[in-house]
């Protein structure tokens, strides 16, 4: 009798063994996955700062240019602030593409 309990407890042991298995192998993709998700979607957060900073400092440079084109006389002034903006816009994202 208690040969045959023994037997039922590694049976039942053996079948606990084996759903924790695949559990384990289950909880393994799903933290790949999660961990493949995250990465895109770090890229992607990098990527869209990178436009909103574009945005930014194009949105600058149209308020500056708005703002000096009311001033009579001085378009030559203004198309070299705006050339000068522009280059200093080219270096932060030849820094930021390195």
């Amino acid at each position: 009798m208690e040969e045959r309990n023994t037997s039922l407890l590694v049976d039942s042991l053996q079948s606990k063994v084996e759903k924790l298995i695949i559990q384990h192998k289950k909880a393994k993709e799903d933290v790949k996955q999660l961990k493949d998700e995250n990465l895109f979607l770090q890229n992607k957060l990098s990527e869209t700062k990178i436009q909103l900073t574009d945005v930014n400092e194009q949105n600058k440079v149209l308020k500056l240019a708005k703002t000096l084109s009311g001033k009579e006389g001085k378009s030559t002034d203004i198309k070299l602030k705006i050339n000068e903006l522009i280059r200093e816009i080219d270096k932060c994202i030849a820094k930021v593409n390195s």
